[in-house]
């Protein structure tokens, strides 16, 4: 520039002029593009590293992060295309059961597993009472193994001093109408929780024929947790679910206070039947 303004005229000056701020124009955007680029690369970096740091403090949790990271590393070692492409949609079934789990929700489909949470539920230092509601459809319902066991967590809540309430939906063959007592095929369970210091009332299956979605089996433990579980006509299993939200606990003790108003307790059916001898 300095020979140009010694031996040039203006118009070769104003030219030289051009071209150098189009040259320092062109060289600091470049610069913008790359300082944008490392931006881009640095946020990405931290991106990855939000997840590990996150979970560094949960030991319980990022024992299982480390664990399934060395699985994903595993596996992208394997080269068979169609074993690839499984694992891709298994990856995204569990996934969605994590997702469900993030958000307070646990499903146990086709499995008895779920019981051994719900007796850790049972057995919390911090429950104070436990409400119920058992649609009984069967007279096997809870009388296998795994039900037995539950039902000795019931009874073991009840001695440690939780409030246990039952409300027990029978169908009409296990209660007919006009009988006082439910059938003999139920009765000695229902008596057995009775006598357990649980506080059973019963409803008729068909009263309830006009609110239909108070027929269900539920439990809601204190103000931590709810649970909803699905039998199939033989009382077995199809799924269960827990919901550690506030707001699913609350709708299920306002559809457990609308069933009791429909129950009789067990106590006064029996004081009954003892008043008639």
């Amino acid at each position: 520039m300095t020979l140009v303004c010694v031996f040039a005229g203006a118009p070769a000056q104003l030219a030289v002029l051009g071209a150098l701020i189009s040259i320092l124009g062109g060289l600091f955007l470049s610069y913008l593009d790359q300082d944008e680029e490392r931006d881009r690369r640095r946020n990405e970096v931290l991106e990855r590293l939000a997840v590990p740091l996150t979970l560094a403090p949960e030991h319980d949790l990022y024992t299982q992060y480390l664990a399934f990271c060395k699985t994903l590393t595993d596996l992208a070692n394997q080269t068979d295309p169609l074993l690839r492409e499984i694992a891709t949609l298994k990856l995204a079934s569990v996934n969605s059961q994590i997702e469900s789990l993030a958000q307070g929700t646990v499903v146990f489909a086709g499995t008895e597993t779920w019981r051994a949470v719900y007796e850790v539920l049972l057995a919390g230092t911090d429950l104070r009472e436990y409400q119920s509601a058992a649609w009984v459809r069967s007279k096997d319902y809870w009388q296998d193994a795994p039900g037995r066991q539950s039902m000795k967590a019931n009874f073991e809540a009840v001695n440690r001093g939780v409030l246990v309430e039952r409300i027990v939906i029978l169908r009409d063959d296990l209660w007919p109408r006009g009988q006082i007592l439910p059938t003999d095929d139920i009765l000695p369970w229902l008596e057995e929780q009775n006598n357990h210091g649980l506080d059973i009332t019963l409803v008729r299956e068909s009263d309830l024929a006009s609110e239909p979605d108070l027929l269900a089996d539920i439990g809601v433990y204190g103000e931590r947790a709810c649970g909803t579980q699905e039998l199939d006509e033989r009382s077995r299993t199809v799924r269960f679910i827990l919901y550690f939200d506030r707001q699913a606990v609350r709708l299920a003790k306002d559809r457990w206070r609308r069933l009791a108003i429909y129950a009789t307790p067990l106590s006064t059916l029996l004081d009954q039947i003892d008043d008639d001898r």
